[in-house]
């Protein structure tokens, strides 16, 4: 979707799936696997944005790529609500992910960035612009692998041993 935008696009991927980043539109593409990944994306211009997926000890460092004082967000998918709420029950797992998410993001903010949790949520409007975006060529879907509806044991199966190069369908016609 940021190619879509004129975005300039560096991934970090394993060095099996870049072309397949390449070809989906990225400008820069980072082996995890190769070297300090944290030093080789320093090596390049500071960042607007960062996405990230993995969370762990990343955000270590990767708020220290980006832009500062520019308006620049990092954005993680990985959350401490339902770590939270497993651990401490429901009242006091949203107190303490309040309390987490207001700390970070305060912290954050004095040093010149913005940090920010992404919560999904569907939405029938930002879906009709995603449709129209696959329709124009603009994004362009990936399929690893379809399965016919009988087999969906084994289309679960292979989701949970990771590492996908596409989206797993199970198809229901």
């Amino acid at each position: 979707v940021m190619k879509a935008w004129d975005a300039h696009v560096t991934a970090v991927c394993s060095q099996d799936a870049s072309e397949l980043v390449r070809k989906l539109g990225a400008d820069d593409v980072i082996d995890y696997k190769s070297g300090n990944m944290e030093e080789q994306l320093k090596s390049l211009k500071p960042f607007d944005f960062i996405l990230d997926s993995v969370g762990g000890s990343t955000e270590t460092w990767a708020l220290s790529c980006l832009k500062k004082w520019s308006g620049a967000t990092y954005v993680t998918l990985v959350t401490p609500f339902l770590l939270n709420m497993d651990r401490l029950g429901i009242a006091d797992g949203m107190l303490q992910t309040g309390v987490t998410v207001g700390s970070k993001t305060l912290k954050h903010f004095w040093q010149g960035v913005h940090y920010r949790w992404a919560f999904f949520m569907a939405s029938g409007p930002y879906l009709d612009d995603i449709a129209e975006l696959v329709d124009a060529g603009k994004i362009q879907p990936v399929i690893e692998k379809t399965f016919p509806f009988s087999n969906v044991p084994e289309a679960f199966l292979k989701v949970e041993r990771g590492h996908a190069r596409g989206k797993t369908v199970v198809s229901v016609v």
